[in-house]
């Protein structure tokens, strides 16, 4: 027996969902470098800020057990490489990082603590940093 998990649906290129959006706004405006990195200047945030009306949901993470999504922009290219920022906030049993590769919104991700399945991001009033 395969331990693989099956492939999530391919809904790539859409529009973030209400949800999405608000969690990826509070991690931008709210969320705090990853273990110990330099803080986030106010410019950058607003440079990402900018960013969020053209942000679009790529690839699915494949495990089967979260919601997490590659982010998109307008061109739906997912951006990688160059300089690296995470910055992490907690929900109700979970850590939530944003990856921002070379000054671009690349990956929104909701790391569950346990193995349970969690099919969506917290609402924002659950998410602490």
């Amino acid at each position: 027996m395969s331990m693989t998990p099956p492939p999530r649906p391919d809904d790539s290129g859409r529009a973030l969902t209400e949800r999405e959006r608000d969690v990826l706004t509070f991690m931008v405006d709210r969320a705090v470098p990853f273990a110990g990195d330099p803080p986030i200047p106010d410019d950058t945030r607003r440079r990402l800020r900018e960013q969020i009306p053209a942000t679009r949901a790529g690839a699915r993470c494949r495990c089967g057990t979260c919601p997490s999504i590659e982010l998109q922009d307008a061109d739906g290219v997912t951006p990688s490489g160059g300089a690296r920022i995470v910055l992490t906030a907690d929900g109700p049993g979970a850590s939530l990082l944003l990856f921002i590769d070379d000054g671009r919104l690349s990956y929104l991700e909701l790391a569950p603590h346990v193995d349970d399945v969690v099919a969506d991001f917290p609402p924002i009033e659950a998410l602490t940093v």
